[in-house]
């Protein structure tokens, strides 16, 4: 015997009630958006995604917002995308300015003040041989500190090709210093 499909906006209803039950209900709605986004690499977040989904659906309830038991599903499936979007950006950026794209070497050598080290003096050099794009972004930074959304907006250039010319530097830089590009 097929199962009857749930009554989402009852549920919904009693969840506002204090139902338990529906709670339940729910999370398991917003758990079935989550799968259909493959977010299985943010399962440990889960709890709090489901919890920040209930709260805006519960908000748009309350509002008055959520009239169309039809969107209701619709509703919760968007809300639960954006939510997890926002997660994933934030976890991004977290990454993304904590990671330097080179090694550790490499960075105390740019750092050193040292004239008389003939890797430093290498590496000076082959910084002042890159092209003028390449050589202000890496500049900014690894002398000036700057985040890649500095760099990015004081150079001009979109955030995907700064870091694209960034990588490009410091791909070039390795090659030179390691004698493979004259």
């Amino acid at each position: 015997m097929p199962e009857r499909p749930t009554d989402w906006m009852g549920v919904l209803e009693r969840l506002l009630t204090g139902d338990r039950l529906a709670f339940v209900e729910m999370n398991r709605l917003i758990t079935g958006c989550l799968t259909q986004l493959r977010a299985y690499d943010f399962r440990d977040e889960w709890d709090d995604l489901r919890q920040e989904v209930l709260m805006v659906i519960v908000a748009s309830a309350q509002a008055g917002r959520l009239r169309d038991p039809k969107a209701l599903t619709g509703y919760v499936r968007i809300i639960t995308r954006n939510k997890f979007i926002d997660r994933l950006k934030r976890h991004l950026r977290h990454h993304e300015k904590d990671a330097l794209p080179w090694d550790d070497e490499t960075a105390r050598a740019l750092g050193a003040h040292d004239d008389g080290d003939a890797r430093v003096d290498d590496l000076r050099r082959a910084v002042v041989a890159l092209p003028d794009q390449e050589r202000r972004v890496l500049e900014g930074v690894y002398q000036q500190g700057k985040t890649y959304e500095e760099v990015s907006r004081d150079t001009g250039l979109p955030l995907g090709t700064m870091k694209r010319r960034l990588r490009s530097a410091l791909t070039t830089l390795r090659r030179r210093v390691a004698g493979e590009v004259e």
